[in-house]
C-alpha cells in the first residue's frame, strides 16, 4: 500500500510539473541581479535591428539639410525604413557627439569633421569603414581625405565633401592701397597696412570668425608662412609667422568680427561686396561660387610654395554601438554617392572627395582645385591627430579672447605653436 501510495505521489508531482513547464512562447519571471525583482521578458518582438531603422547625426546649413532630408526621404521610401535625422549645431557638435557616445546614446550615423575622427576612433566609439562600407566613395576618394580618416592601420570614416578656406578681397578697394594682388611676403604685408593706415575709406581691413579656428590658422598661414615652405610644420614660429602675429596686433582693432551665424556672413558678404571690408577670410561654400564682379577669390595653387589654407573635410562615421550595420551601409552609400556629391556641389557648393568628379565635363569648374588638394598647394590641412580637437579649442578660445580684447597676445600664440607637437613627417 505504501508503495502504490508513493507512485501515486509521483505521477500528481510529474503532471503538476508537465503542467509549469513553459511552452515555446511562455515567459518565465526571473529575478533581477541588483534589485532582486522578477521581471517577465515581454513576447518576442520585432527589434529596431531586424527593421533597419537608424539615426543619423549631423551638422549642416539650414539650406544643406534641407537637401538632406529630400535625399533621405527618397531613400526611406525605396528601402522601406525610417531614417531619423538630427542636425546639430556646428558650434556644439563635436561635445554633443562626444556626450552621447560617452552615455551608450549616439546615433548610428554621425558627420564629423575629418580632425575629430582619430579621437573617436582611438577611444573605441566608431567602427571600421571596411567592416561594414560596400560604397564607392572610399575607393574612389582623393588620397588626403583618405589619410586623414586613418588611424592604427584603419579607415574609420567614408568621406563626404570638402570645404577648403578661402581668402576673398574687393579688387577697386585693394586697387586704391596699391596693390593688384594680396601681399606675398611678410615685407608687403607691412606695406599693405601702412597704406591701409593712410587710407580713410575702409572701415575694416579684414574679417573672420574668431571662433572658427580653422579661419585663423588660414590667416595666419596666409600671413606668415607655409607647411610648405621648408621652415617648419606650419606653426613654428619662424621669424614670418612671428611678424605676422605682430601685424596682426596691429590691426586688431581692424577686424570686423562675424560670430559664424548665417545671416551674419550674408551681411558680412554685402559689406565685403560695398568696399567697408577689404578681405574676408571664410569656407568656400560661403560665396557657392557666386561672386559679384567687385570681389575676387584668390585661386588655388599647386606651387609647391604657395599659401596653404586650411583645407576642412567631413566624412560619415558609423557608431560602435550601432546594430545596424547593413542599413547604414546602404544610407551612407548613397549619401556619398558621386550623384549626390555632385549634387551636394551644385547646391551648396561643398567640393567632392571622389576624384572622378573633377574630370566629369559638367564640373570643369573643379579642375583648379584638385592639384592643389592633392599636392599641398593653396589648400592643405594639419596632420590629423587624437589630440587635434583639444588644441584646436584651445586656440579657438584664447584666439576670441585676444580679437575681443580679454587675453593675451603670448596666450595666443603659444596655443598655435603647441599644434605643431601633433605634426607628422
Amino acid at each position: 500500500m505504501k508503495q502504490k501510495n508513493q507512485w501515486v505521489l509521483f505521477a500528481v508531482l510529474l503532471l503538476a510539473l508537465i503542467s509549469l513547464s513553459p511552452g515555446e512562447d511562455a515567459a518565465i519571471p526571473q529575478p533581477d541581479r541588483q534589485t532582486g525583482i522578477s521581471i517577465t521578458p515581454q513576447p518576442k518582438q520585432k527589434t529596431e535591428k531586424e527593421v533597419g531603422n537608424i539615426k543619423v547625426a549631423v551638422s549642416m546649413t539650414p539650406e544643406e539639410f534641407e537637401w538632406l532630408n529630400h535625399i533621405n526621404q527618397s531613400f526611406m521610401e525605396e528601402h522601406h525604413v525610417q531614417v531619423e535625422l538630427a542636425n546639430i549645431a556646428e558650434k556644439d557638435a563635436y561635445h554633443t557627439f562626444k556626450n552621447s557616445l560617452d552615455m551608450g546614446e549616439a546615433p548610428d550615423v554621425l558627420l564629423m569633421d575629418n580632425a575629430w575622427i582619430r579621437e573617436f576612433a582611438s577611444s573605441g566609439f566608431l567602427l571600421p569603414v571596411e567592416a561594414y562600407y560596400s560604397g564607392q566613395a572610399g575607393a574612389d576618394s582623393l588620397s588626403n581625405s583618405v589619410s586623414q580618416n586613418t588611424w592604427n592601420g584603419y579607415v574609420w570614416g567614408v568621406p563626404k565633401d570638402y570645404d577648403p578656406y578661402v581668402v576673398v578681397y574687393n579688387r577697386a578697394r585693394l586697387q586704391d592701397l596699391g596693390y593688384t594682388q594680396l601681399p606675398q611676403t611678410s615685407g608687403e604685408w607691412s606695406g599693405l597696412l601702412a597704406s591701409y593706415n593712410k587710407n580713410n575709406r575702409i572701415p575694416y581691413l579684414a574679417a573672420l570668425d574668431p571662433s572658427d579656428a580653422y579661419a585663423v590658422i588660414s590667416l595666419l598661414w596666409r600671413m606668415g608662412g607655409t607647411p610648405g615652405d621648408g621652415k617648419g610644420n606650419g606653426f613654428t614660429l619662424t621669424a614670418d609667422m612671428k611678424a605676422a602675429f605682430q601685424q596682426i596686433q596691429e590691426m586688431k582693432s581692424k577686424f570686423y568680427l562675424v560670430n559664424g551665424d548665417s545671416t551674419e556672413e550674408q551681411l558680412t558678404r554685402k559689406r565685403l561686396e560695398r568696399g567697408e571690408i577689404l578681405f574676408y577670410v571664410t569656407k568656400a561654400s560661403s560665396f557657392n561660387g557666386e561672386l559679384s564682379p567687385s570681389i575676387e577669390m584668390e585661386k588655388p595653387s599647386s606651387q609647391y610654395d604657395a599659401h596653404v589654407l586650411w583645407l576642412k573635410g567631413r566624412s560619415f562615421c558609423l557608431t560602435a554601438q550601432s546594430r545596424n550595420a547593413k542599413t547604414a551601409n546602404a544610407w551612407i552609400s548613397e549619401i556619398t554617392s558621386s550623384k549626390q556629391q555632385a549634387s551636394a556641389y551644385r547646391e551648396e557648393g561643398k567640393l567632392p572627395t571622389m576624384k572622378t568628379l573633377y574630370n566629369q565635363p559638367d564640373l570643369k569648374e573643379l579642375l583648379p582645385w584638385i592639384s592643389a588638394i592633392q599636392s599641398k598647394g593653396r589648400i592643405g590641412s594639419a596632420p590629423v591627430d587624437v589630440k587635434l580637437p583639444d588644441y584646436i579649442n584651445r586656440l579657438s578660445s584664447n584666439a576670441v579672447a585676444y580679437l575681443t580684447g580679454t587675453g593675451s597676445l603670448k596666450s595666443f600664440m603659444v596655443s598655435f605653436e603647441h599644434l605643431g607637437q601633433l605634426a607628422r613627417p
